[in-house]
């Protein structure tokens, strides 16, 4: 069954904390166990049957586009950066109408999928937000 929700992926930090890690490369792209980010967080998407995800971009936003290309993946670029809720807001257009699913592209989640259990959890008649925290 397909994720109920389009997928909001944020994308657009400079990754500042990260110091060198993000010097020629945007937090999205790190490596971690082999694998950019963005990648893991996409894994939870993908296995939650996503398939609607949008992903804003800032910093270096040209590698994070060229990383995604050809995966069916809609890009929301940011110039000036907007921060959560304005980049959140710039891709309503993208998203669509109704709940919206929200994802960091730099959490690696492991044991079950947050995005199932988000699924599960909604309820459009009593809820007009949910959150799931680890």
């Amino acid at each position: 069954m397909p994720f109920p929700f389009p997928l909001m992926l944020f994308a657009a930090g400079f990754g500042t904390r990260m110091g060198a890690l993000t010097a020629d490369r945007p937090k999205p792209l790190v490596m971690v166990a082999g694998r950019a980010l963005i990648d893991h967080a996409l894994d939870v998407a993908a296995g939650a049957g996503a398939d609607r995800v949008v992903v804003n971009t800032h910093y270096r936003a040209d590698q994070i586009a060229a990383h995604l290309a050809g995966r069916g993946v809609k890009i929301s670029p940011e110039d000036p950066i907007l921060e959560t809720g304005g980049g959140l807001r710039a891709a309503l257009p993208l998203l669509g109408p109704g709940p919206v699913a929200i994802l960091n592209s730099d959490a690696i989640w492991t044991g079950a999928n947050p995005l199932t259990q988000l699924a599960a959890a909604w309820d459009g008649a009593r809820m007009e937000a949910l959150l799931l925290l680890s």
